[in-house]
């Protein structure tokens, strides 16, 4: 009997905790919508850049509409950042996204 305990209380230590998002940090789908049009806003205005014309929009202003309109903060979107870039293997998972949706987004234009 008191190996059987042993057992299960040597499995249950090793199952990994499952970790909740802090309240304060979106959520892994929506941080990486959020993050998305950010790389997008930025990538218009180097694009500008790079062309020579005068951005329509500067990044700062874009990013203060993008975070209204997903009504989200700066200081939020900060936390968020910070806290998913401290998990490698999310932060990549969230990366392979943007970059399946950039595709989406690519193939849809190109028809």
């Amino acid at each position: 009997m008191r190996r059987l305990l042993f057992i299960v209380l040597l499995a249950s230590a090793c199952t990994k905790p499952v970790e909740t998002v802090p309240t304060d940090v979106l959520p892994k789908d929506r941080f990486t919508e959020v993050l998305l049009e950010c790389y997008l806003i930025e990538a218009r205005a180097d694009q500008d850049l790079a062309s020579g014309r005068n951005s329509t929009m500067p990044p700062t202003r874009g990013h203060s509409d993008l975070f209204e309109r997903m009504a989200t903060s700066k200081e939020e979107f900060s936390r968020s950042f910070t806290y998913w870039s401290e998990r490698p293997a999310e932060f990549k998972e969230i990366h392979e996204r943007i970059l399946i949706e950039l595709g989406r987004r690519k193939d849809a234009v190109a028809q």
